[in-house]
């Protein structure tokens, strides 16, 4: 599955995730790597592809040295790492 883009809004690939410190790990599951990495859209597709794995999209942080959003699956929380595409 790929994010598709709506006209006008700013645009992400998913080039990591991690777990919140609060986790005690630092490694994601292979399956949230495996789905989210590489991915590619807009903060809307994001949602949408977030919601499609069974997650929850918690919210988006941008500017500053990175871009990132937080989700929850299962209990646990993480950070996608979001590499802005222009």
């Amino acid at each position: 599955m790929t994010m598709e883009s709506n006209a006008g809004h700013n645009r992400f690939r998913v080039v990591g995730i991690r777990p919140w410190a609060s986790e005690h790990t630092d490694t994601a599951p292979n399956e949230l790597r495996t789905f989210f990495e590489g991915q590619e859209g807009d903060v809307d597709d994001l949602r949408a592809l977030t919601a499609s794995f069974g997650a929850e999209f918690s919210s988006m942080v941008q500017g500053g040295n990175r871009d990132q959003a937080a989700i929850t699956w299962r209990g646990h929380r993480y950070d996608l790492d979001l590499e802005p595409l222009r």
